[in-house]
């Protein structure tokens, strides 16, 4: 049985501390782009600065080309358009963990 703890930010800067303070339990990260204080692209590339191999999946509302090259740049595995499906969000953690 596998067992999932989750922890929730309202935004990049909380995120941010969280991974920090939780970094050894955490196996991956579900980022939204647009967040208040701190946009999730911007928080992305810091949570790389402190560990390169982290899995990430971003998710948008906003299905635009520069949506998905931004998301390119900081080397995010998956990206979700919004509205997504608990079985879409599943199966791509699926993905992202077992790769």
């Amino acid at each position: 049985m596998i067992t999932i703890q989750i922890l929730a930010a309202s935004n990049g800067i909380e995120a941010i501390a969280l991974y920090a303070q939780h970094k050894h339990q955490i196996n991956a990260v579900l980022m939204d782009l647009m967040m208040p204080e701190m946009d999730g692209i911007t928080a992305i590339r810091t949570l790389r600065k402190m560990n390169k191999q982290l899995q990430i999946i971003a998710c948008s509302g906003l299905n635009s080309m520069e949506v998905f090259a931004q998301a390119a740049d900081v080397n995010v595995q998956t990206v979700l358009s919004k509205p997504y499906t608990a079985r879409e969000l599943l199966n791509s953690l699926h993905h992202l963990l077992r790769g």
